[in-house]
């Protein structure tokens, strides 16, 4: 595995990246605001690292981001409503950090579209009785986790 602090510095000389996939590796710090400048960036896979903070609503300059998976990190804080203006979304999976208030109308409302969220993942399960993330299922998240 990899295991590095995501470096910054250079993302600016990568505008024609598509996808990024750091699964499963050692990652930690949080995420850099840099990686929002990628303007084809379709695909970012940060899943099952440790990277933390709070997620920037500057994530809503990926345009053509399709699939975005950030779960089981250590990501706090709320979930920004930016995710609902991001028309191109398909999947996201936010389940497995510390993430916690309501999920964002405009997300859910994403949900709706015929080309919207196929796949919105985030902690609302709540079989302990009390959740971190509010979030209606089926009608909003399509999976729900402790």
């Amino acid at each position: 595995p990899l295991i590095a602090n995501l470096e910054p510095s250079e993302y600016g000389n990568l505008s024609k990246l598509s996808v990024i996939d750091f699964n499963y590796n050692l990652l930690s710090g949080t995420v850099p605001t840099e990686l929002y400048s990628l303007p084809q960036l379709e695909q970012l896979d940060l899943n099952d690292n440790f990277l933390g903070g709070t997620i920037s609503p500057l994530i809503a300059n990926l345009e053509n981001l399709e699939f975005l998976q950030l779960h089981n990190n250590l990501l706090f804080g709320r979930i920004p409503e930016a995710f609902g203006l991001m028309r191109n979304l398909r999947v996201l999976e936010l389940h497995g950090n510390m993430l916690s208030g309501s999920m964002p109308e405009s997300v859910c409302e994403n949900r709706d579209d015929v080309d919207g969220l196929i796949q919105l993942t985030a902690d609302c399960d709540d079989t302990f009785g009390f959740v971190l993330v509010e979030c209606s299922m089926p009608e909003c998240c399509t999976a729900c986790y402790l």
